[in-house]
């Protein structure tokens, strides 16, 4: 009977943590924020498009040229207030926003780490914007560089049916939203690249875009830089500056392009640094 017990409990208590997390989701609190990661898509990491002639340490840190990646966003949702942190390709996005209970018309606040396809692509569908309720965050310097990329044609049509959006202050004073977020700079990537800290319940949370590509690369050897970086030396030497602020001030961190959870610890390990999935 004792045994039977155990196995229906544990049943039951794995159906209640799926019920709890569906698949390409994960979610946690931080003070009175719910906290998600949401996986637009699954994918590898190539070490084909880094940029480095250290093919021992390629072959040490990545043996078979891949590792796991993909593609994330990420839900900040106060109460009834819904902000979006990128708004991804839009390729399994919308399916598991629907699956924690959030439709495009809820998102009151797209907020953009930066104006890659990547992270903005979803914002128009058919030429109509997909978040009817949407204002659209960024940093000034990227909204310039934005006008001027590859997909500036995209920026004009979102800036037509969205309306001009507001610019965020990456002073970590100015709080974005809610009392408990600010803006960080993390320019290098592109020349208005920005994260956001999160802080509440003890605990505190940078969501760093695009900091880095390849985890399993990247937090070793964060010298090495990637081929989509518009300014390869200055993304690396901010990847350095953030990863040893996050790892001695004991930061959560976030990163679009890590594995589901995509959040993590980050511990200094020699001339690098070591990520470790949170639990």
């Amino acid at each position: 009977m004792k045994t039977l017990f155990f196995v229906l409990s544990t049943f039951l208590l794995s159906t209640v943590l799926f019920a709890e997390s569906p698949q390409g989701v994960w979610h946690m609190k931080i003070g009175d924020i719910d906290f998600y990661t949401i996986q637009d898509s699954a994918g590898e990491a190539n070490t084909s498009v880094l940029l480095t002639d250290d093919k021992e340490a390629l072959a040490r840190l990545s043996p078979t040229g891949k590792s796991p990646g993909g593609c994330a966003v990420f839900i900040v949702k106060k109460g009834s207030d819904v902000a979006l942190i990128d708004a991804g390709h839009g390729r399994q996005m919308f399916e598991r926003l629907q699956s924690i209970g959030i439709k495009p018309e809820d998102v009151k606040h797209v907020l953009l780490t930066h104006s890659h396809g990547d992270h903005v692509g979803a914002l128009l569908k058919d030429g109509n914007k997909v978040f009817p309720n949407a204002t659209l965050w960024l940093d000034k310097r990227e909204l310039t560089f934005w006008k001027s990329a590859r997909n500036k044609e995209f920026c004009e049509t979102c800036l037509k049916l969205y309306g001009e959006p507001k610019f965020l202050t990456p002073d970590e004073k100015t709080a974005v939203l809610f009392p408990d977020m600010v803006a960080v700079d993390l320019a290098g990537h592109t020349p208005g690249h920005i994260g956001f800290l999160i802080s509440g319940g003890g605990k505190k949370l940078l969501v760093a875009g695009d900091l880095l590509h390849n985890g399993a690369v990247q937090f070793a050897r964060p010298d090495i830089s990637i081929q989509y970086d518009s300014d390869p030396k200055a993304a690396a030497e901010m990847r350095i500056r953030t990863l040893q602020r996050v790892a001695e001030e004991k930061l959560l961190f976030a990163a679009a392009h890590l594995a589901l959870p995509s959040i993590g610890h980050v511990t200094a390990d020699g001339d690098g640094f070591r990520f470790t999935p949170i639990e």
